[in-house]
């Protein structure tokens, strides 16, 4: 990996992986892996039907929520969780959260949606029941047991569940998503160092994309930028995808090398490197990555730095391949051959009671007729010490795979989809 910035000397680019082979839906391959098994052999109890569906139905919706909508993260709260995500009202997406019971084996929608009564108003102009709850793109649990949501602004939740707004970020927020030339900016990472605020993602404006980073250090009240060094002197087209932190070292990595959408070429990856809590950062990239490389996570685990996500095979879209790096520095950067992983992306992770990754993730199943919905394949892997083993779990097919994971305060894991929970 080259590094650049604060007098750092350029490093070799790292080479990549071995070729990954292929596999079915739910398929692990050979070697690390456990072969195909339920999640419930590696500890977890699955909760079938435990979670709030997010839609409602009716004439304008038939019980249906699109890919990437729905439940989309989980914030530790007490001896649960809170879940966070969108909900289709029969005329749109809006927010909502999910409030887990005492036993965490139940997520209920809260508050509960309302009926669309506006029997008066013309169907074209009616927005159905508003949503509600905690609002943000990203959520960090707080050391005095709030919740601060980043969004547009940083809003605060405190213990008692009131709900307060801090600081605005600096930023243009397209609100209209069908003007899609508009200047826009996404919030994409949030998290807790010591205690400063660090919040990560992109901006547009006229068309050109580029990487932000925001600090507070006083849990979000006022916000300011902190400058983010060029990668091999060029300014990087992704934003920040996710902060990864162990003590007061910060690595961030771009959401997607070079090549995200061009499924035909090798690509590069931007990372920054900070060791006084995001203070200042050094940059490098990744050369060599798959087609279609994105990365959903970084994590500190098992003693290193892995970051998480998938890679188009064979051109398709939606056919991808777990994509893992490993690092001990942060800068200094490997690609992990998963061939034993099986098929699918890698979507959430978190570090369980003993330091070791849970990834979660899912593959899109072939389907039998072209004009039929796609059916996903959700997938668990517990990594071990060393991150030379992964045991693999299936989590079941169905149009709502799992897409959040959270490591609770009583050290137990929970894996929430729209429509199912598993606990270890």
């Amino acid at each position: 990996m080259r590094t650049r910035g604060g007098g750092l000397t350029t490093m070799t680019s790292l080479a990549t992986g071995a070729a990954l082979a292929l596999g079915g839906c739910g398929s692990t391959g050979t070697g690390g892996g456990t072969g195909d098994t339920s999640a419930t052999a590696l500890g977890f109890k699955h909760y079938a039907g435990a979670v709030d569906y997010p839609s409602t139905t009716g004439p304008h919706n038939a019980g249906y929520v699109a890919p990437g909508e729905g439940l989309r993260r989980l914030a530790p709260l007490g001896d649960c969780a809170l879940g966070l995500g969108t909900f289709a009202n029969g005329y749109r997406y809006v927010n909502v959260n999910w409030t887990g019971t005492e036993e965490c084996t139940k997520f209920s929608i809260t508050p509960n949606p309302a009926p669309d009564d506006a029997t008066d108003v013309p169907g074209s102009m009616r927005g159905g029941w508003a949503g509600g709850g905690l609002t943000g793109d990203v959520v960090v649990p707080w050391d005095d047991g709030s919740l601060l949501a980043v969004g547009a602004a940083v809003t605060r939740r405190a213990p008692n569940g009131k709900q307060s707004q801090l600081a605005t970020l600096p930023l243009t927020f397209n609100t209209h998503p069908e003007q899609e030339t508009a200047d826009d900016a996404t919030v994409n990472t949030a998290v807790r160092v010591g205690a400063r605020l660090l919040i990560g993602g992109g901006q547009t404006i006229d068309k050109a994309e580029t990487p932000y980073v925001f600090a507070s250090d006083d849990a979000g009240r006022t916000v300011r930028r902190v400058p983010l060094p060029a990668v091999d002197g060029l300014q990087p087209t992704t934003p920040v995808g996710d902060f990864g932190v162990n003590g007061t070292e910060v690595v961030a990595f771009g959401a997607a090398a070079t090549n995200a959408f061009d499924f035909h070429s090798t690509g590069t990856i931007a990372v920054w490197h900070s060791t006084d809590s995001g203070s200042h950062w050094t940059s490098g990239e990744i050369a060599g990555t798959p087609p279609g490389t994105q990365v959903r996570r970084v994590l500190y685990a098992s003693g290193q730095w892995v970051a998480v996500g998938g890679y188009a095979r064979a051109g398709a879209f939606y056919d991808s391949l777990p994509l893992v790096l490993t690092s001990r520095d942060g800068t200094h950067w490997a690609r992990m051959d998963t061939t034993a992983m099986g098929d699918g992306e890698i979507t959430a992770a978190t570090v369980d009671s003993s330091g070791h990754p849970v990834l979660v993730g899912s593959a899109a199943r072939p389907k039998s007729k072209p004009d039929t919905r796609t059916v996903w394949c959700g997938a668990v892997w517990l990594g071990d010490a060393t991150l030379s083993r992964w045991k693999r779990g299936g989590l079941g097919c169905s149009e709502d795979p799992p897409n959040a994971v959270a490591l609770l305060a009583d050290g137990r894991v929970l894996i929430a989809g729209n429509r199912d929970l598993w606990l270890s």
